[in-house]
Parts: structure tokens; C-alpha cells; sequence
């Protein structure tokens, strides 16, 4: 696709319900997408999906909502959900991977949906560490995972996923118009929702199965190549701690690397991360 002329305004998008029926005809997936739950308004898809995998629902099953009234996204943060625009879904996963393991599967959704943005725009999508998706330093993508587990097994994971697909920059909430974008708004024109999910959900079966099949070692390098702050000074908020260094990449489980001026690194396994201008 063309890169968005930036004395253009987005073309208008005509406004329905996603099509599930023209989504599922065409998937040929392995493991994901194998059953669709759909709502026109909803608390919160991933709040649905974790009551479904509490009382058994299989793997591969998928929530949707045209609308979120309790958006989440991660760090107890809200995400705006205006309804037949953009991109709201969750998926029950059951990975066959050791509790230690799960966070590298935010990682591999994040490789999945920076490789499906990139068939929709020619501006190269990049990853903030660990979770959000950016086109042109803003963001355009989120992912919240949240999972139940023991000591010795994982019993679910949702993996919710939320992307601002045809949302004009006019009708963004004022407190995040500067830093938030969307497909339309980077392309220059709407985005059919239908042809965007069925490749989200492809994308994401290819390298879930990786994942599981072959490790996050195989998955790491792609991640690598995406990320949007490798060099750059960055600053992370830990509970009850700051660290300021530069953002070297992640490591074999998937924590962030951050190397000081004395070139100590130190690994990063939850944090909000910032780059700071230099």
C-alpha cells in the first residue's frame, strides 16, 4: 500500500459489524480461531475469555467485541473502544510451555501483529518492549496477557489484542491524540476489519506454533529486528525503582537489556518503558 500523503485527509469508512462469516471462510489456521464469540458490546473481551477458560472452553476460541465499556490495557491503564472502528479481540491459548516461559508469549503476539500491520501499511511497524506496537513513534497497538498458572504448569492464557484500525486522529480522546495512531491515519485511507483479523489470526497461529514447536530462540531474532528502541537512551519504572540506560535488546527468556553508562547491563522483566529524547 501507498505511504499516507500527509496533505490528505483519511478517506471516510463506511461504518458495520465485522463479518465473521467472511473471516472464518478464509483461515486455514492450525490452531487459533477455531470457535468466535461475538459482541456488539461487551465489559471486556479478555474479562469474557478468562470466564471461558475458567469453565473449560478450548483452545483457539476467540472474543470479539465491537464495542469495550472496560477496556484494559496493561498496567491498569484504560483502552478507548469506540465502536465499529478498530480492532478489539482476545484468544484462549492452553501452550504447552513451562510457567517460566509464559511472558515469551507476549513476545511472539507482538512478532505476529508487527508482521500483519505491516501487509496493511508501507510505514515499518516497530515494537515497544514488551508489548505495544508503533507506526511513526506512536502507538497504534497493545497487547494484555493475562494467565493462569501453577509452579509447574500453565492452565490458560489470554491473549487480548487491541489496534486502532480506522480511527481518525479527530476523533481520538485529547488526552492521547499526540501519542496515539492509527492505520488509517498512517495509510491514508480505512482499512476492511475482516481482512485485518483473519490475518491477525493467521499470523499469530504461524508463530504461536513456532513458538511451541521450536522455542522462543527461533521467534527472538524477529523480535529483535522490530525493536522500535534498540540504542536509544530509555527510562523504566519498576515498582519502587528507575533505571536509565540504553536499550540493548532482550535476552534468551525475553527481559529487556538495558546497559548504563558503566556498561553494566541489567535485565528488565517488568517495567514501563520510556525512551527519553536526546
Amino acid at each position: 500500500m501507498q505511504a499516507k500523503d500527509p496533505d490528505r485527509r483519511p478517506a471516510a469508512v463506511e461504518i458495520n459489524p465485522l463479518n465473521l462469516d467472511e473471516i472464518q471462510g478464509a483461515l486455514g489456521t492450525k490452531r487459533l480461531g477455531t470457535r468466535f464469540h461475538y459482541f456488539q458490546e461487551i465489559d471486556s473481551t479478555n474479562s469474557h475469555a478468562r470466564r471461558l477458560a475458567e469453565t473449560g472452553a478450548p483452545e483457539g476460541e476467540v472474543v470479539i467485541a465491537e464495542h469495550q465499556t472496560g477496556g484494559r490495557g496493561r498496567l491498569g491503564r484504560s483502552w478507548v473502544s469506540p465502536p465499529y472502528s478498530n480492532l478489539y479481540c482476545s484468544l484462549i491459548l492452553r501452550p504447552a510451555l513451562a510457567p517460566a516461559h509464559a511472558p515469551q508469549i507476549t513476545l511472539t503476539a507482538a512478532v505476529a501483529l508487527a508482521d500483519t500491520v505491516a501487509a496493511f501499511v508501507a510505514e515499518p511497524p516497530a515494537i515497544k518492549w514488551p508489548n505495544d506496537i508503533l507506526l511513526q513513534g506512536k502507538k497504534l497497538a497493545g497487547i494484555l496477557t493475562e494467565s493462569s498458572c501453577d509452579a509447574k504448569r500453565i492452565d490458560f492464557v489470554i491473549l487480548g489484542i487491541g489496534v486502532n484500525l480506522n480511527f481518525p486522529r479527530e476523533r481520538m480522546p485529547e488526552a492521547i491524540r499526540d501519542r496515539a495512531t492509527s492505520l488509517m491515519e498512517v495509510g491514508g485511507q480505512g482499512v476492511s476489519r475482516e481482512n485485518f483479523l483473519r490475518r491477525l489470526i493467521q499470523d499469530l497461529d504461524r508463530c504461536y506454533g513456532v513458538l511451541e514447536d521450536f522455542g522462543f530462540d527461533v521467534i527472538a531474532p524477529r523480535w529483535q529486528a522490530r525493536f522500535g528502541f534498540k540504542g536509544k537512551t530509555v527510562r523504566v519504572e519498576m515498582e519502587g525503582d528507575v533505571l536509565i540506560g540504553q536499550a540493548v535488546g532482550i535476552d534468551h527468556d525475553g527481559a529487556l537489556l538495558v546497559e548504563n553508562d558503566r556498561g553494566e547491563r541489567r535485565r528488565v522483566v517488568a517495567g514501563d518503558v520510556t525512551a527519553i529524547e536526546d
